[in-house]
């Protein structure tokens, strides 16, 4: 089950999700959400990379895999129900109640709001409409009345409030669900009405809050969430679970799932140890669909990009990149199109996908410009006055460290052409690959220079967590460049306060964030790396989407006869 997690919890966790579940799995999502009017309900209808240079270090690094041009999927013929269909997945699986697998917790559990596929705004799922109050502060859900549970109950507003109340208390012991952000209450005047207060305004909990995985009351009420039997993994998803063994699930079509009935009737989901292995179970005909970040050219294949954003992180409390110059000149530097076009990946101007609904318009990063560049360097007093090859200034040449992780490949790469680049320009960036423990505490606790930085993003275009001063705590903040700006801090706030929360107000007050940042550099945006589903010809309807994830129409896909 993908998660953003709670803003209180301990950082380093929320950190290690962020950068270490990015590594390997695409968001899911799913719509768009016409801005309210006054009380009114929102609803909407590789190149081979460079050998390490002398004092440059690494631990277990791989090499990149080569990237093929996209695939298109053939185009569905007639399609019949019935059949069978095999997932291949990686990973051990758990049977904590919010770190299930996201095609086990796509396939069981509903939420109260979707989000669009193609441009992640919110659209309605349990709950057929919402409302919000013109302070931002009261949030109300009106469900449908025709969703029930695998058993049979139907699915109410007390499972709802069961769900909500349980995941946001503090002594339940589980992976957090959400950001509940100032959730003072949560009730419900009916079976289908359910009304969630707030001490503050925080429009972002619209959206962490409306992906949460409902859960039955009935069923787990008394159940220790962090360890439910299988026979209690009841939910009200397009499939229903029949068997759960160590590294295979079975699964059933749900006939009455609200939405649809599923077109195809068995699955079955078996986990692989590792990604190639998953693959090759693909390739073998012993699986019918992998998510990787590596094509097969055995297979059909259908590419996305993950909302996700791999950037060249600064620690702005170091000099030289305490002034916006250096970060500037280091921005213009980089051929950000050729980077992304080396990874097979989508190149990004700020920390949003391009096709988000939050996105703003005309904004780009300084552009590939190494003339520039060395010029911004020369205006910031650095030049290289031995003709070394390095810029200096003060008798000191500007030789930095650059920090990757070395398990993940594309970081790798990635690092070793922007140090590259960088000496184009007379900067000499010593790679540092490091393995997931040392890389995480050196960005965590901002003990670097310059660093390969891989986020997931959020559905929501609030992203304080990345640029706001309070996060600037090493070893407890999330705001790992140290940036701080005021008029970034304002705008933020004004976004998550909007009256009724309405997308557009909250799209416009954003705007500032993402000029700024643009401005400023923190970090240079690079590109959103690229996922792949690799799978046989036989499967049709599977739509994977950078904001639904790969999983989110299950019940569209059928196989062929």
């Amino acid at each position: 089950m993908k998660i953003f997690p709670d803003r209180f919890i301990p950082a380093y966790f929320f950190l290690f999700i962020l950068l270490i579940l990015a590594a390997c799995e695409a968001n899911p999502a799913t719509s768009t959400v016409p801005a309210p009017t006054a009380n009114a309900s929102v609803s909407a209808t590789a190149t081979n990379a460079p050998t390490l240079r002398p004092g440059e270090t690494r631990t277990n690094a791989p090499t990149l895999a080569p990237t093929l041009a996209a695939t298109r999927l053939p185009s569905p013929t007639t399609r019949s129900r019935g059949g069978a269909i095999t997932i291949a997945g990686t990973g051990a699986l758990s049977n904590e109640i919010t770190a299930l697998p996201d095609f086990v917790a796509d396939a069981l559990f509903d939420s109260l709001l979707r989000v669009n596929a193609n441009d992640g705004s919110l659209q309605p799922a349990l709950a057929e409409r919402w409302t919000i109050s013109q302070d931002s502060k009261t949030f109300t859900f009106t469900l449908r009345s025709d969703v029930q549970w695998h058993d049979g109950q139907a699915l109410t507003a007390d499972d709802v409030v069961f769900t909500l109340e349980t995941l946001s208390d503090a002594k339940t012991r589980v992976t957090p669900a959400a950001d509940f952000g100032t959730l003072k209450n949560v009730s419900a005047s009916d079976a289908r009405t359910v009304t969630l207060t707030f001490d503050g305004p925080y429009c972002a909990a619209l959206t962490y809050i409306g992906r949460v995985k409902i859960l039955p009351k009935h069923i787990l009420e008394k159940q220790n969430l962090a360890n439910v039997p299988s026979e209690k993994l009841i939910g009200s998803g397009p499939l229903i679970l029949k068997t759960w063994q160590d590294n295979a699930l079975t699964f059933q079509a749900n006939a009455a799932y609200w939405n649809g009935a599923p077109w195809i009737a068995d699955w079955t989901y078996r986990v692989y140890p590792n990604e190639r292995a998953a693959n090759d179970a693909v390739r073998l005909g012993q699986a019918d669909i992998a998510l990787s970040r590596a094509p097969m050219n055995e297979t059909a294949r259908a590419d996305f990009a993950a909302n996700a954003f791999y950037a060249l992180a600064f620690n702005t409390k170091r000099a030289p990149f305490d002034d916006a110059r250096v970060r500037q000149a280091l921005a213009s530097a980089l051929d950000r199109a050729q980077l992304a076009s080396d990874a097979n990946a989508t190149m990004l101007e700020t920390s949003l996908l391009p096709a988000f609904w939050a996105h703003p318009q005309n904004i780009a990063q300084p552009q590939f410009d190494a003339a520039r560049a060395r010029q911004l360097l020369s205006d910031a007093g650095w030049r290289d006055t031995d003709s070394d090859g390095i810029v200096d200034k003060n008798g000191k040449s500007l030789i930095v460290t650059l920090w990757a992780h070395s398990d993940d490949a594309l970081a790798e790469a990635t690092a070793q052409r922007v140090r590259a680049q960088l000496q184009n320009i007379g900067v000499q960036a010593v790679l540092k690959l490091a393995d997931r423990h040392l890389f995480l505490t050196r960005v965590f606790l901002q003990e670097y220079d310059l660093a390969i930085a891989h986020f997931n993003l959020p559905l929501d275009p609030d992203q304080t967590y990345f640029w706001s001063k309070v996060e600037d705590k090493p070893g407890y903040g999330l705001n790992v460049t140290g940036y701080a700006n005021a008029s970034v801090q304002e705008a933020m706030d004004a976004g998550n306060t909007v009256a009724q929360c309405a997308p557009d107000a909250r799209k416009k007050a954003y705007a500032p964030v993402w000029q700024q940042l643009a401005a400023d550099v923190p970090m240079v945006f690079l590109f959103a790396p690229p996922q792949i589903l690799n799978t046989t010809a036989r499967v049709q309807g599977i739509a994977p989407s950078s904001f639904g994830g790969a999983f989110w129409n299950l019940e569209e896909w059928s196989v062929a006869p």
